[in-house]
């Protein structure tokens, strides 16, 4: 099993509504693969199985670097839906999983979604969610402008990419920016109690555990 272990909870094959939000081209078994738009899981069996992962292993055959970047796969989703308008009562949530997501909100929709997902989710139950590190980004940024030729070059593409998104539409850009000591701010602010991660990314990234209160 790789690094994301970290992402995975005691006993959670036992819970019954694990939600995987803008899960792009990993299929998580045993949870609700959710994102804006994909091919219906049902009827694309295929997709499924090539994207299929398990929690503690999470990247499954998509391990890459800056300068090797994982080929994109398509989408299979349980369920389309706006991550800020999940179709869920209230307290019915055992766990919500969110890999790069938060970053392509707004801060006005991220304040939206930290409501609504905390609103949605059991008492006591966890919301983990990983966003790139702009501390540590900007950090590449500063290094790469001190490597010589294409590999200075490359550092400093990924690294720009990292930070804005591959801005081919409003979905794939990054709109807000965060360090830890900022997200955890954010969620503590609506109502979570948060515990940092290990990075299981190659890039920088911060992991955060925010359990709802």
């Amino acid at each position: 099993m790789s690094q994301s272990l970290c992402l995975y909870d005691e006993g959670e094959e036992h819970w019954l509504v694990k939600l995987h939000l803008g899960c792009g081209g990993v299929y998580l078994r045993g949870y609700r693969n959710i994102d804006i738009d994909g091919l219906d899981a049902k009827t694309n069996p295929a997709t499924v199985q090539a994207n299929s992962a398990d929690v503690r292993d999470y990247y499954a055959g998509l391990d890459g670097d800056a300068h090797h970047l994982p080929v994109r796969r398509l989408t299979a989703v349980d369920l389309t839906a706006d991550i800020v308008e999940l179709p869920y009562t209230p307290r019915t949530v055992d766990k919500i999983l969110a890999v790069q997501v938060f970053e392509h909100l707004s801060p006005v929709k991220a304040m939206d979604a930290l409501y609504h997902w905390h609103r949605i989710l059991k008492v006591g139950s966890p919301l983990v969610m990983s966003i790139p590190d702009m501390a540590g980004v900007l950090d590449m940024m500063d290094a790469a402008q001190n490597v010589n030729g294409d590999r200075g070059i490359s550092d400093f593409a990924f690294a720009l990419r990292h930070l804005r998104g591959r801005r081919t539409n409003h979905y794939n850009s990054h709109h807000a920016w965060y360090t830890s000591e900022t997200l955890c701010e954010l969620l503590e602010f609506a109502g979570f109690k948060t515990h940092l991660l290990p990075n299981f990314h190659f890039y920088p990234a911060i992991v955060v555990r925010a359990v709802k209160q």
